[in-house]
């Protein structure tokens, strides 16, 4: 069959018969030609709520058919096959295997090689000569035969008559599948292909689109009395029905998409293909424009680039190089007239902003329900909530968001000046008009007057600016703090436990603390409050006057060390910090109290990681550990000190060592020493090399200048020993290496001779347990490349 491309957008097919033949098992009968009464072509049905299924019924387990089965028949298994049994526990099906068992007792199986299908009453209804059959809606089934690599398919129905192909045979080169059951009218459409094309057909036999297209694609999924199809054709789209009517025109670099399944509205994008003169977009194609097409071909909108989504409902379209909105129905809500419209239309009932002329205004209804935008202003930023009043006065907090409903149902049941689909939440804007500022909301009404020279979202307050004063508003406009400060900033806190501890407010040279909500923690004095000067303070802010400082508790609202210091440098450890008193550094607690009254000697102060001490250097470079009282605990004669963590528990590996033994290894003129937390000398400085193991609690010792930094190359000598957490040596230096497999929580030690060409094993206490050759260790130990 061939068809002039010429007159293809005016081509209507006329529905054909369908010849049938019926199924037997052996044999097919004779051809009957069933009449079918002329079709008219009848008005879309608008279905508030479609029936649609997937076509394709679900398989069930054996065991659960053989509970369920309509007739009480059972499969049985009988050696590798299985046997169907009626109810009398007669065999009425044998040799069936690769089953699909179906809710309603029917049966696909294979036997002898072939499928065939059997009903609920136990009768062969396909007979078993297919490769495949698989099960579709309302009583049909898609026969499958294989020729080589190749295959063609079929459509027979529940009686065994073929719907396709209607020559009762298959056909190379033909396929036919599932495309759309229609519970509501009982149709079920099937998509046909053959040589390359593609038609469709339905369960009434009718043929209702010729293979003629390159491509077929449903595009309503719940079309009831009409289905529309988008077909392709030589590189053009358009769009049909199944009585093959051309609804959209086919054209080429075309898209067409649903818009609006309810009212059955379609959408029809023009764009450049990619790489087409697509700059800037080479890998993808551009949309130039778009338009909205109903059930009858007619154009209701046509823009200018991608009709977008604005928000519920509504739509962005472009005409003129303008922006206007639409409805889900294309109808124009607001005429194109702005320069953009924008809109947070990740949220489904965001207001919509409209620009038009460098001025910025919400899009708002009147009392006629219609959209306007009847005030602009400068500019419009979006604000958030703050604390209210009673929150404030009651000083609590309700951090739960408030129970979330919305009535989402768009009425279209009304004529066309119904009211828009537009009912934005309510949101804050602060807006720009004539360098004032003020807050309005989603309807543009006016919630803090603009009058002010600032206005700004602060920590959970509005702070404004007038005459060049500061105060704080609620964003409901009651008014906290009135207009008569200097400034007013937040205090951090410097520990990072929360994001402020208080308001600093300025007047006068002077500076006041509130808590988060206003309420006063110290009145107006001469003190500054300073952020940033210590770090790790909780609940506290260093304070200044005259240049010396001091600390706030801002918990208990008062003044916990006067402020006497010339400098504070940073916090040592727990409540300690370092501070410059009469040019001196001294150690201070948080209320005031001297620890250590002089470290001026050293040129370096800084906490350790283990409990109290200090580490120290002085100003000739060397290293030392006192304690927070300033005594010495390892003299600061060092080039180097490090402090090195050992434990008895497997678990220290994986960084779970809760209390570790502690120890420094020094190192003065190239030889290392190790003293423990007191200071006390475990080894003295005559060694060339010391590393730690955090489990077992050792040290790898070495004596020889030349010792690989880790113990782990083969080409040095065999001078590596362990010595244990009191000083002495229990594996005497003479190995190559000394290792552990750090997933053994037994925690053996491996000790490798290569003089000897033998590795000595011991248990976590060192003692000796076994003792292997060489390469029978390397053969069996994997691991210890690691």
């Amino acid at each position: 069959m061939s068809v002039l491309l010429s007159s293809l957008n005016s081509f209507t097919f006329k529905p054909t018969i369908i010849t049938l033949r019926k199924l037997t098992l052996g044999a097919l009968m004779t051809s009957a030609v069933f009449a079918i009464a002329a079709m008219v072509i009848m008005p879309a049905a608008y279905a508030e709520y479609c029936n649609c299924n997937e076509g394709k019924p679900y398989s069930i387990e054996i065991t659960e058919l053989n509970a369920s089965h309509p007739k009480q028949f059972e499969l049985k298994l009988s050696h590798a096959y299985h046997q169907l049994i009626d109810n009398t526990g007669q065999v009425i099906q044998d040799k069936l295997y690769d089953i699909a068992a179906y809710e309603d007792g029917r049966i696909v199986a294979k036997r002898n090689g072939y499928y065939g299908v059997i009903d609920a009453t136990g009768k062969v209804v396909v007979a078993f000569e297919y490769d495949e059959i698989e099960l579709l809606a309302n009583g049909f089934y898609q026969l499958t035969q294989y020729f080589g690599s190749q295959s063609a398919t079929a459509i027979a129905d529940n009686s065994g008559d073929w719907l396709y192909p209607a020559s009762g045979a298959f056909e190379k080169n033909t396929q036919v599948n599932y495309l759309y059951s229609d519970k509501t009218s009982g149709v079920t459409y099937f998509k046909t292909f053959q040589d390359g094309k593609y038609g469709l057909i339905n369960s009434q036999k009718q043929a209702l689109i010729h293979p003629l297209y390159d491509k077929l694609e449903l595009l309503n999924t719940c079309p009831n009395e009409r289905l529309f199809i988008k077909a392709t054709l030589n590189q053009k789209v358009g769009l049909i029905d199944h009585y093959q009517k051309v609804i959209i025109p086919f054209s080429q670099n075309t898209t067409i998409e649903n818009f609006n399944e309810e009212t059955l509205l379609f959408s029809v994008k023009s764009y450049v293909p990619q790489g087409e003169g697509n700059i800037g977009h080479l890998n993808r194609d551009t949309v130039i424009a778009e338009s909205l097409i109903n059930a009858d071909g007619e154009t209701l909108i046509k823009s200018e680039s991608s009709i977008r989504l604005l928000n519920s409902g509504l739509y962005e379209y472009k005409d003129s190089d303008k922006y206007g909105i639409i409805d889900s129905n294309a109808v124009i809500l607001l005429p194109a007239q702005f320069d953009h419209l924008y809109s947070q239309y990740s949220q489904y009932n965001a207001p919509i902003l409209a620009a038009q002329a460098q001025k910025i205004g919400i899009v708002v209804k009147n009392n006629q329900q219609e959209l306007v935008v009847d005030t602009v202003y400068d500019g419009l930023e979006l604000s958030y909530d703050t604390y209210t009043l009673s929150e404030i006065q009651g000083q609590t907090l309700d951090d739960t968001d408030a129970a979330y409903s919305e009535d989402n149902t768009i009425d279209y049941t009304t004529s066309e000046l119904k009211a828009p689909p537009y009912n934005p939440d309510n949101k804050h804007y602060i807006a720009r008009k004539d360098h004032k500022f003020g807050i309005v909301d989603s309807q543009s009404q006016i919630v803090i007057p603009i009058i002010y020279d600032e206005l700004n979202y602060f920590e959970n307050f509005i702070k404004v600016k007038k005459e060049g004063q500061y105060g704080l508003l609620t964003s409901n406009n009651e008014i906290i703090k009135p207009t008569i400060y200097d400034d007013i900033v937040s205090l951090s806190d410097s520990n990072g436990t929360r994001d402020n501890i208080g308001l600093v407010f300025t007047k006068d040279n002077q500076q006041q603390l509130t808590d988060k909500f206003g309420s006063i923690l110290m009145p107006f004095s001469n003190y500054r409050f300073v952020e940033n000067k210590l770090q790790y303070l909780d609940n506290m802010s260093v304070i200044e006057k005259h240049g010396k400082y001091g600390l706030f508790s801002v918990a208990d609202k008062k003044i916990i060390v006067a402020p006497l210091y010339e400098d504070f440098f940073e916090r040592i450890y727990n409540d300690s910090i370092l501070a410059q008193l009469d040019g001196k550094k001294v150690l201070i607690d948080t209320s005031g109290n001297i620890l250590t009254d002089d470290l001026s000697q050293y040129a370096e102060i800084r906490r350790s990681s283990h409990n109290n001490e200090i580490l120290v250097k002085t100003y000739d470079d060397k290293y030392g550990v006192i304690d927070y009282r300033g005594k010495t605990i390892i003299r600061a004669a060092y080039d180097s000190l490090e402090l090195q963590e050992l434990s008895d528990s497997y678990s220290a590996i994986w960084g779970e060592n809760k209390e570790p033994m502690v120890f420094y290894v020094a190192q003065k003129g190239g030889k290392y020493g190790i003293f423990d937390d007191s200071g006390k000398a475990i080894a003295p400085l005559s060694y060339s090399y010391i590393q730690s193991l955090t489990y077992p609690p050792y040290f790898l010792v070495s004596k020889e200048h030349n010792a690989s930094s880790d113990g782990n190359d083969d080409n040095q000598n065999s001078n590596l020993g362990l010595m244990d957490s009191t000083g002495k040596l229990v594996i005497a230096m003479d190995n190559l290496r000394i290792i552990r497999n750090h997933y053994d929580p037994e925690g053996k030690l491996y000790a490798i001779n290569d003089k000897k060409n033998i590795v000595k094993i011991y248990d976590n206490s060192a003692k000796l347990i076994d003792t292997q050759d060489l390469k029978i260790f390397k053969a069996t130990n994997e691991w210890h490349e690691d």
